[in-house]
C-alpha cells in the first residue's frame, strides 16, 4: 500500500522507462495505492497479452477490470494529468490509454497471475488459459469458418504453445473445460492432437 505522495513520485519517474516496463509500473502503483480501498485492479486484453507472449505483441492500452471507476477517475484526472476520452483515460506524455471495460472478470478468480515487480508492487493478470479462450472467441466471430485466419487466433496459439508445458503456469484440464463451454474447445483439441503428432 502507498499514499498519494510516493504514488506521484514514483509516477513522474515512469517517463524514462521503456513502454512495457512503464505500463506494468503504472498498473503496479495504482494496485498498490487502491489496495486500502480493497480494490483489485485485474490485467486482461492486450497488455495480458503482451505479458504471456514475452513482449511479443504490442499494445498502448491498460484494460482493468476493477471496481472503484470513480476513484480511478478521481485519482487519474485530478492528481496524475489524464485525460479523460469516452470510457478511457489518456496520458499524452506517457503514451498510455487506461479503459474499464468491466468491473466483473469473464474468467476463473482463481487462475489469476499475481506478478511482483523488481520495484516491490504487485500486479494482478487474467489467467493465461482465460486470455487465450477470449482470443479464441474473438476469431470465431471475425471468421466462424477460418478463426485461424485471425491475429486473434495466431496470439491464443502462440499463448498455448509457449506456455503449454509449463504446469505452473498452464492447466490444460481447465483450458479444456472452460473451452467447451465458451464453444472453442475443438481448436484446444485440434493443438493438442497436433502436439501428440509430433511426438
Amino acid at each position: 500500500m502507498i499514499q498519494l505522495s510516493e504514488l506521484k513520485n514514483e509516477f513522474a519517474e515512469l517517463i524514462h522507462l521503456p513502454k512495457h516496463e512503464r505500463m506494468l509500473k503504472l498498473t503496479a502503483l495504482l494496485t498498490s495505492y487502491f489496495k486500502k480501498d480493497k480494490i483489485k485492479p485485474i490485467i486482461v486484453g492486450g497488455l495480458s497479452v503482451e505479458i504471456y507472449t514475452r513482449n511479443n505483441y504490442t499494445t498502448y492500452d491498460i484494460d482493468l477490470i476493477t471496481d472503484g471507476r470513480e476513484k480511478f477517475d478521481k485519482l487519474l484526472v485530478h492528481e496524475l494529468g489524464f485525460l479523460k476520452k469516452g470510457r478511457s483515460w489518456y496520458h499524452r506524455q506517457l503514451e498510455i490509454s487506461i479503459e474499464i471495460p468491466d468491473n466483473y472478470l469473464e474468467g476463473n478468480s482463481k487462475k489469476v497471475l499475481e506478478i511482483e515487480l523488481d520495484n516491490g508492487h504487485h500486479i494482478f493478470v487474467i489467467g493465461v488459459e482465460d486470455i487465450i479462450i477470449h482470443r479464441l472467441e474473438s476469431a470465431m466471430v471475425s471468421h466462424p469458418n477460418n478463426p485461424e485466419w485471425t491475429d486473434d487466433y495466431e496470439w491464443a496459439e502462440r499463448m498455448f504453445f509457449i506456455h503449454k508445458d509449463d504446469k505452473d503456469m498452464m492447466d490444460i484440464d481447465y483450458l479444456l473445460q472452460a473451452s467447451e463451454k465458451a464453444d472453442v474447445h475443438f481448436i484446444i483439441k485440434n493443438w493438442l492432437k497436433n502436439l501428440r503428432e509430433d511426438i
